[in-house]
């Protein structure tokens, strides 16, 4: 029952906030709400893809409600891609990212055509930031897996 995980995953950082700090904030209350209420209902396992800035944000997220013993279990998977940052990330990304790969529980390596590090259909649920026409939302609905996409909620 308390063994569930789940994947956070999305868009890079231009198509996600377009450095809007009013949505940023808005992803980040989602995000909140979101990790929250899946804690609650068992999960502990998160992985987040930290090239995505909404990866990086729900690992933030995690990281800060872990502290606040808020989600005292709650285990924080890392995955680690090829490249260490995103192409579009500036230094702040940068040190961000760097110090929540300090503080994650697990690192997992991603397949080539996987961005969270195992197969969607492993996970219970998936969280998630893209656009809903595009060629990853399509592949996140054939997982049959529950998933909330942020997208679509600011």
């Amino acid at each position: 029952m308390y063994n569930k995980s789940v994947a956070i995953t999305g868009s890079t950082i231009e198509k996600t906030t377009k450095y809007d700090q009013f949505r940023e904030d808005k992803i980040r209350m989602e995000l909140y709400r979101i990790i929250l209420s899946l804690y609650d209902e068992g999960c502990r396992t998160f992985t987040c893809n930290l090239h995505s800035f909404i990866g990086l944000l729900g690992a933030d997220t995690i990281v800060m409600l872990r502290e606040a013993d808020k989600c005292p279990e709650i285990i924080f998977s890392a995955v680690i891609p090829a490249t260490p940052y995103p192409a579009d990330a500036d230094k702040l990304y940068h040190a961000l990212s760097d110090d929540l790969m300090k503080q994650a529980d697990n690192k997992e390596v991603p397949s080539e055509k996987d961005s969270t590090g195992k197969a969607f259909a492993d996970y219970h649920h998936i969280v998630c930031f893209y656009d809903d026409f595009s060629e990853e939302i399509g592949q996140v609905r054939t997982s049959g897996v529950s998933y909330t996409n942020i997208c679509k909620m600011i």
